[in-house]
């Protein structure tokens, strides 16, 4: 506590500490990195010592449990979580025989941002990091970066629970996903059922071509591209009070913090940054998300709207005749009235060799008539080879 305090004195002129609400997560064993790699998002195995990656854990359905940091430093990892007991919870109902045990750190994670001249060593050390890299020290760490990607760092210490209202208003003005607002949530939404890392803005945190929790649907999201929403950010013009949920035309409002707001956005709104919504009466802008990765703000991208049930029915019709054409067992369209016109042809032909054609005019005969026909036709033939009279 001694420490903190003067470390607080120290930075107090010189630089932003800024609380998180991230908590630090050891974990430990000699499985602990091939497990990490295949339920987390981000690609683990080529993860080298004193460097970090971010990573998401997902659901089966790939929506999103939690944002994480992944750290390393030789062979022991750090994972920095918001809901740490989630996260624990959900990979141990995945660990079968892998050596693999997790422990909560009783400490905080701070944001360390530029500022003046630095004398504390910790400090000092986090803003001297490479974006990515990672300083470990019996129970000391520190890495390069914010936890909102930013330039500056993060500390790990002691410290007694503490606002962070600073971080939240950094976060809704960046961009970056909260659980309990913009995932985890119980808004009435349908929009926001199947919201995944993609949609958030998370491309960056999702490795292509590896197998994890959820990477099927993530892998298919990203080619096609059939992003329902994807998360932008909000500017009013003065100050607003909101409640998270709050449903508008083009989307559902997730975050709000004075006048800076987060909402996913309908893709079929075919909406682009700058343009103007209007939220409980209240018009703002869209714009583009500094946390994100850039993939949610590519405009060049071909907006598909969401097809309707009629749609969907002629799409799957048309994908069962594609499947049999190509089994050889298509049947084209005019097969059937084709083959009732062959069997009309050889009956006529029946009739007229036994002299029985209908005039031109006369309505066709129907199937019974035809068969009556050839019946007698076949009679006349058997008693005139007998030699026997035939009826008229």
């Amino acid at each position: 506590m001694t420490r903190l305090l003067l470390l607080l004195c120290k930075l107090a002129t010189a630089v932003v500490l800024r609380r998180t609400p991230l908590t630090p997560l050891k974990v430990t064993g000699k499985d602990a990195g091939a497990f990490l790699h295949a339920m987390l998002s981000a690609d683990v195995s080529t993860l080298q010592p004193g460097r970090h990656v971010d990573a998401c854990l997902l659901t089966g359905q790939s929506t999103l449990t939690d944002l994480i940091t992944i750290a390393r430093c030789q062979e022991e990892w750090l994972l920095l979580c918001e809901d740490a007991s989630t996260v624990v919870r959900e990979l141990e109902k995945r660990r079968v025989m892998e050596d693999v045990a997790f422990s909560t750190m009783k400490k905080a994670v701070f944001d360390v941002l530029h500022g003046d001249a630095v004398d504390d060593a910790l400090a000092d050390t986090a803003l001297s990091l490479e974006p990515t890299a990672v300083y470990h020290n019996d129970d000391v760490w520190a890495l390069g970066g914010t936890s909102l990607r930013e330039a500056g760092g993060r500390i790990i210490m002691k410290g007694e629970d503490g606002p962070i209202d600073a971080w939240e208003r950094a976060r809704v003005e960046k961009g970056r996903p909260r659980s309990g607002f913009e995932f985890n949530t119980s808004y009435d939404s349908k929009l926001l059922e199947s919201c995944g890392p993609l949609e958030s803005g998370l491309a960056f945190a999702c490795a292509e071509g590896k197998c994890y929790l959820g990477a099927e649907l993530v892998g298919k999201r990203r080619k096609a591209p059939s992003l329902r929403c994807r998360l932008r950010g909000l500017r009013f013009s003065e100050d607003v009070d909101m409640k998270p949920g709050t449903a508008f035309g083009e989307g559902v409002l997730t975050s709000v913090n004075g006048r800076n707001g987060l909402a996913f956005i309908e893709r079929k709104a075919n909406l682009k940054i700058g343009d103007a919504v209007t939220v409980s009466g209240v018009p703002a802008t869209l714009a583009a998300l500094a946390f994100g990765d850039g993939l949610e703000d590519d405009e060049e991208e071909v907006v598909v709207a969401e097809p309707s049930e009629k749609e969907r029915k002629a799409a799957k019709l048309k994908a069962m005749q594609a499947k049999l054409a190509a089994a050889g067992l298509a049947k084209d369209e005019e097969s059937e009235a084709e083959r009732k016109a062959k069997k009309l042809a050889a009956m006529r032909e029946k009739l007229a060799a036994a002299g029985l054609a209908p005039a031109e005019d006369s309505p066709e005969p129907d199937a019974e008539a035809a068969r009556k026909a050839a019946k007698l036709q076949a009679m006349r033939e058997k008693l005139a080879a007998a030699g026997l009279p035939t009826p008229d």
